[in-house]
């Protein structure tokens, strides 16, 4: 018997080295994601980190004033109605995040979306990737607000 327990034990080594070394990948990307959730294009629109800046400058803003006054009044109702037009503003226990309350999935694959988090972008970001997504597929997304 103990020697079919060492056998066991035998196959079964590496088979708990392996498990341990994926917890230890999973928990080091857990960690290292809030870190890269504002990678890409910045708040303000130009490359770099997160943060919800109220810069107007770069990319989103040129966005932004392209977008018509009728989407801009959509967007400042539907923000005032999901989070008071707040960027930082977390709902649902975590899962509704910024002023539109975008779901991180939804965000993500949303137009003109620069991924990560949408609380690391500022309200013209997220405005400008609310009504893109709002004019792709209308705006079921906000039942309640749109």
């Amino acid at each position: 018997m103990s020697t079919l327990s060492a056998q066991f034990a035998a196959k079964l080594k590496p088979i708990f080295l392996a498990t341990g070394l994926i917890a230890v990948a999973l928990l080091l990307s857990l960690t290292a994601a809030p870190a890269m959730a504002g990678g890409g294009i910045s708040a303000d629109g130009t490359s770099g980190g997160g943060g919800s800046s109220s810069s107007s400058g770069g990319k989103y803003a040129r966005l932004w004033d392209k977008v018509s006054e009728r989407d801009k009044r959509w967007a400042s109702k539907t923000a005032e109605c999901e989070s008071g037009k707040d960027p930082d503003a977390i709902g649902g226990g975590g899962m509704y995040r910024g002023a539109f309350q975008f779901m991180k999935s939804t965000w993500r694959v949303s137009p003109h979306s620069p991924g990560g988090d949408p609380i690391a972008y500022n309200y013209k970001t997220q405005a400008v990737v609310a009504v893109g997504l709002k004019n792709e597929e209308g705006a079921g997304h906000w039942p309640t607000c749109g």
